[in-house]
């Protein structure tokens, strides 16, 4: 539930490509409101490419962003003209921040880019802020609610969960729609929406904006409801949480009691631990992001949703919740399965490779405030690797006459890595250019004069880079 302490921020972004990691945010879009979503004031936000980010030509063509590949703020500019505006927003009041598929996109895009820049990445989950996904709340809704808001299906039954079409089926209008700040608007519209036609749908989304609300919702007696849309179709689950993974308490173990839970207390470790996945009768959940979660007393006609006795369903659950020895093996087994991944090798990569030391928390801020003169002096101050790295690449980047030559080698040779070679950051100038001239037949073809105007600004763009990487 909201109080009146709460404001909402919706926010979108758009970008030079889908990878999380390596694409650069070009545009960002934030609308304040109160609970009522009456709009407060808003944000929008533009950034010239990056010199060491090659854009994706399917990409723009989408959003139609190239006014960035010549001109707008240093990015830098950007991120810190927006990590400014938020926590002027959040000053006094809590602030639960909307996107839509954010927590998979956009919010790693923001956290990742704050770090580039040397800003702190958590401004969305911390004092007192907490994220919803609105995505996730489309599919408590298309699962139990689709009577009071439309969600858009095929003759087959197929869903569609692109903000645009759920705004399409729910007579909102799209036009200029992949513009940040038009996007927010799409997703404020449908949110008074649901506020007015199914209030049950936004109070469970709203309780599972933070890690505390998810917990409790796992745990809502007699049971809770999974709602998943995948690939396009509805999937029901009751559930109740049954473990914690100690190690890394955002996991939770959900049982799926369409499961007789009898049978998973007799069962072996490792036959328990056969049960998480595919096909079996446990589920892990990620607390610290939405899920589609909703209290099983709040959705009318409960009994048109469940394939299962409503009374054994609530029997089940008991079961599980009286036996503490069964949550506490769970618990174990999440602890034992928890996946090692290797360390990462790109300096991208890297966010959450470890927290800042409080040395180094105190040396970003002094950063921060310093003139580029005394910024250059400042890198070597910092503990941490990644932040001397960082504050380089700053450095280069925006007023290179501070830089060393030697500096500038360095620098130079990251930039020919980037736009030349292949890596994870997957588009390189020979890639696009390859790709944006086959687009360009196929425009030539349809005469489609707008998408070779974008293509074109994208080709001299690339030619551009080209020159600066061979130098």
């Amino acid at each position: 539930m909201t109080s009146s302490d709460d404001l909402f921020v919706f926010y979108d972004t758009e970008t030079t490509g889908l990878d999380i990691n390596f694409s650069q945010i070009i545009q960002i879009g934030s609308v304040l409101t109160d609970t009522n979503f009456k709009i407060l004031d808003e944000l929008n936000l533009n950034s010239q490419v990056l010199p060491w980010v090659v854009p994706s030509p399917d990409a723009f063509l989408v959003h139609k962003q190239t006014a960035c590949l010549e001109n707008g703020l240093s990015h830098f500019e950007m991120m810190r003209t927006l990590r400014e505006k938020w926590l002027s927003w959040g000053k006094e009041k809590n602030l639960i921040f909307v996107s839509y598929n954010g927590h998979r996109f956009d919010e790693e895009l923001v956290r990742r880019q704050f770090y580039w820049n040397l800003f702190d990445p958590y401004i969305t989950n911390t004092n007192g802020n907490r994220r919803l996904d609105l995505m996730s709340l489309f599919q408590i809704i298309g699962n139990f609610f689709d009577s009071k808001i439309k969600v858009p299906k095929d003759a087959e039954e197929n869903i569609s969960l692109k903000l645009t079409d759920l705004a399409k089926e729910n007579n909102i209008s799209v036009e200029n729609a992949h513009d940040a700040i038009v996007d927010c608007m799409l997703m404020l519209k449908l949110m008074k929406k649901i506020k007015v036609e199914a209030p049950e749908a936004l109070d469970a989304a709203i309780n599972g904006s933070s890690k505390n609300g998810n917990i409790q919702l796992s745990k809502t007696e007699p049971f809770c409801l999974l709602g998943e849309i995948y690939r396009k179709k509805k999937y029901i689950y009751p559930v109740i949480a049954c473990g914690q993974n100690p190690n890394q308490t955002n996991q939770v173990a959900l049982l799926d009691l369409y499961f007789d839970p009898k049978k998973m207390f007799d069962m072996s470790d490792y036959e328990l631990s056969e049960q998480f996945g595919a096909g079996g009768g446990l589920k892990t959940i990620s607390i610290n992001k939405s899920i589609p979660l909703i209290p099983s007393g709040k959705v009318s006609g409960l009994n048109n949703f469940l394939d299962s006795p409503l009374k054994l369903l609530e029997s089940r659950a008991q079961l599980v919740l009286e036996n503490t020895d069964f949550q506490n093996r769970v618990c174990e087994l999440l602890s034992i399965n928890q996946k090692d991944y290797p360390p990462n090798k790109y300096l991208e990569q890297k966010v959450y490779e470890r927290f800042p030391s409080n040395s180094d928390k105190l040396w970003m801020e002094r950063f921060e405030i310093s003139t580029w003169s005394e910024k250059a002096k400042l890198l070597n101050g910092f503990e941490d690797e990644r932040f001397r790295d960082l504050s380089q690449r700053l450095i280069n980047y925006l007023k290179p006459e501070f830089s060393s030559n030697k500096d500038k080698d360095t620098y130079h040779e990251f930039l020919k890595e980037r736009l030349l070679t292949n890596g994870p950051w997957k588009m390189t100038l020979e890639k696009a250019i390859s790709r944006t001239n086959s687009l360009k037949i196929d425009a030539e073809e349809s005469k489609d004069y707008e998408k070779l105007k974008i293509i074109d600004s994208l080709l001299d763009h690339y030619q551009e880079k080209k020159i600066l990487a061979e130098l």
